[in-house]
């Protein structure tokens, strides 16, 4: 048996929203999206053996944030994570004032964080608005039991 009035189109939301969340924080840790500082050979340069050298050739390749081992960096994607998933583990009137903070910490993170890492959060920020202001369903009614009605 499952959870009676568990699922609805306010969960749905931030379940969608939870996952848009965690992909845009899998991707910033593991796409090439980190440089460490480095010195680059300026352009025309001169190799020994006489050839041109532009100035991206001695640059070191840009690495995932994992395998740089970045982590304050890391730190920083962690909370909109915890975020995203703070409403689905909540029922009750609990589930709505945590929908709502959720909501509103995602959107400033987004807005805060918007010339680096805050804009890839941005999908995951609107459906948790939308799953905030979607409204909680009545305790005992379900949209089948209305369909069905006469």
């Amino acid at each position: 048996m499952g959870r009676t009035g568990w699922w609805s189109a306010k969960r749905a939301w931030q379940v969608v929203a939870a996952g848009l969340v965690v992909a845009a924080a899998c991707y910033l840790l593991t796409a090439p999206v980190y440089q460490a500082e480095s010195v680059c050979s300026g352009g025309g340069a001169v190799s020994p053996s006489g050839e041109t050298v532009s100035e991206w050739d001695t640059c070191e390749p840009a690495t995932s944030l994992l395998a740089a081992e970045a982590w304050s960096y890391v730190a920083g994607i962690v909370p909109p994570v915890l975020l995203a998933a703070l409403p689905l583990a909540a029922r009750g009137r609990a589930w709505t004032v945590l929908s709502v903070i959720s909501a509103v910490c995602l959107v400033a993170y987004v807005l805060l964080g918007g010339f680096s890492v805050g804009l890839l959060f941005a999908p995951g920020a609107l459906c948790a608005v939308v799953g905030a202001t979607v409204r909680r369903p009545r305790p005992g009614t379900s949209p089948r039991a209305e369909q069905e009605a006469p």
